[in-house]
């Protein structure tokens, strides 16, 4: 994840001078993005709490606990195709002027906690949560038997953003630009949850978990007057202190995520 704040450091470090190529037409107009992505995410602390199925109510920490993504292919039926299944980025913009847009849009992520992992577990009450040595201070194995965790329904940042395009190339087809800036905004979950002594948690509604932000670099490909490629690197931090976990408002998870997705996408100007 440093990568891309190496990238950051020098745009924002350099007053950087591209060529001034001609106009590309963009200003006041608006575009549609619609990508794919690849998720990576920085151990992180879970925190949840509720009652058990035996009534007892436990209040603990998963700590240091590694996540992966989780990628699949699109259905590509003939009729309907299901493009919503795999991690995927939407995104509708304006152009401000040649070099300034803005942007609302989806990234819809997947996060799954790794199984077999061994981390510390510390709180209260944990003989209600399944745990195999329930004491504060002690470690757990992560197992299906134990606890499966995910956001899996969609990691989903809601966000609006703020673009800077440094145009460098151009031909009489193809212009190259540099990209880079901020987003933020909220985070809209799915979170499923198995835990032992609880059986299945599943919340099956979105909420609005917490909020975030993020910066990304990249890189823009247009192509002719209205079809453009778009490549980025985005790292950002999600604060979730309201996940769902099931039907009662009183139980809930909290974790804070740094992630870094690469996104490759296509947009179109109109």
């Amino acid at each position: 994840m440093r990568a891309i704040s190496l990238l950051l450091l020098f745009f924002s470090l350099s007053n950087i001078a591209f060529a001034d190529s001609d106009s590309s037409g963009h200003a006041g107009k608006w575009f549609f993005l619609w990508g794919y992505n690849r998720g990576y995410y920085q151990n992180s602390d879970i925190s949840l709490h509720g009652t058990g199925a035996n009534g007892a109510p436990y209040d603990f920490t998963l700590h240091d606990t590694a996540a992966h993504d989780e990628q699949s292919s699109p259905s590509f039926q003939l009729l309907f195709p299901d493009i919503t299944i795999p991690q995927t980025n939407e995104r509708i913009g304006y152009y401000l002027d040649e070099t300034h847009r803005i942007n609302f849009g989806v990234d819809h992520m997947k996060y799954v906690v790794t199984q077999g992992q061994t981390v510390p577990i510390s709180g209260t009450n944990l003989s209600a949560t399944g745990c195999t040595v329930c004491s504060t201070g002690s470690t757990q194995t992560i197992t299906p038997a134990y606890m499966e965790y995910e956001h899996t329904d969609g990691l989903n940042y809601i966000s609006l953003g703020y673009e800077t395009l440094y145009p460098f190339w151009q031909s009489n087809s193809i212009n190259l630009s540099f990209v880079q800036g901020p987003d933020a905004g909220i985070v809209y979950p799915k979170t499923n949850v198995t835990m032992a002594g609880s059986g299945q948690l599943r919340h099956d509604d979105f909420n609005i978990a917490g909020y975030g932000a993020a910066y990304k670099v990249g890189l823009i490909a247009d192509i002719g007057r209205n079809w453009f490629l778009q490549l980025d690197a985005k790292e950002g931090l999600l604060n979730m202190p309201w996940i769902r976990i099931d039907n009662n408002p009183s139980d809930g998870a909290s974790q804070k995520i740094q992630f870094f997705e690469v996104i490759m996408a296509l947009g179109y100007v109109f």
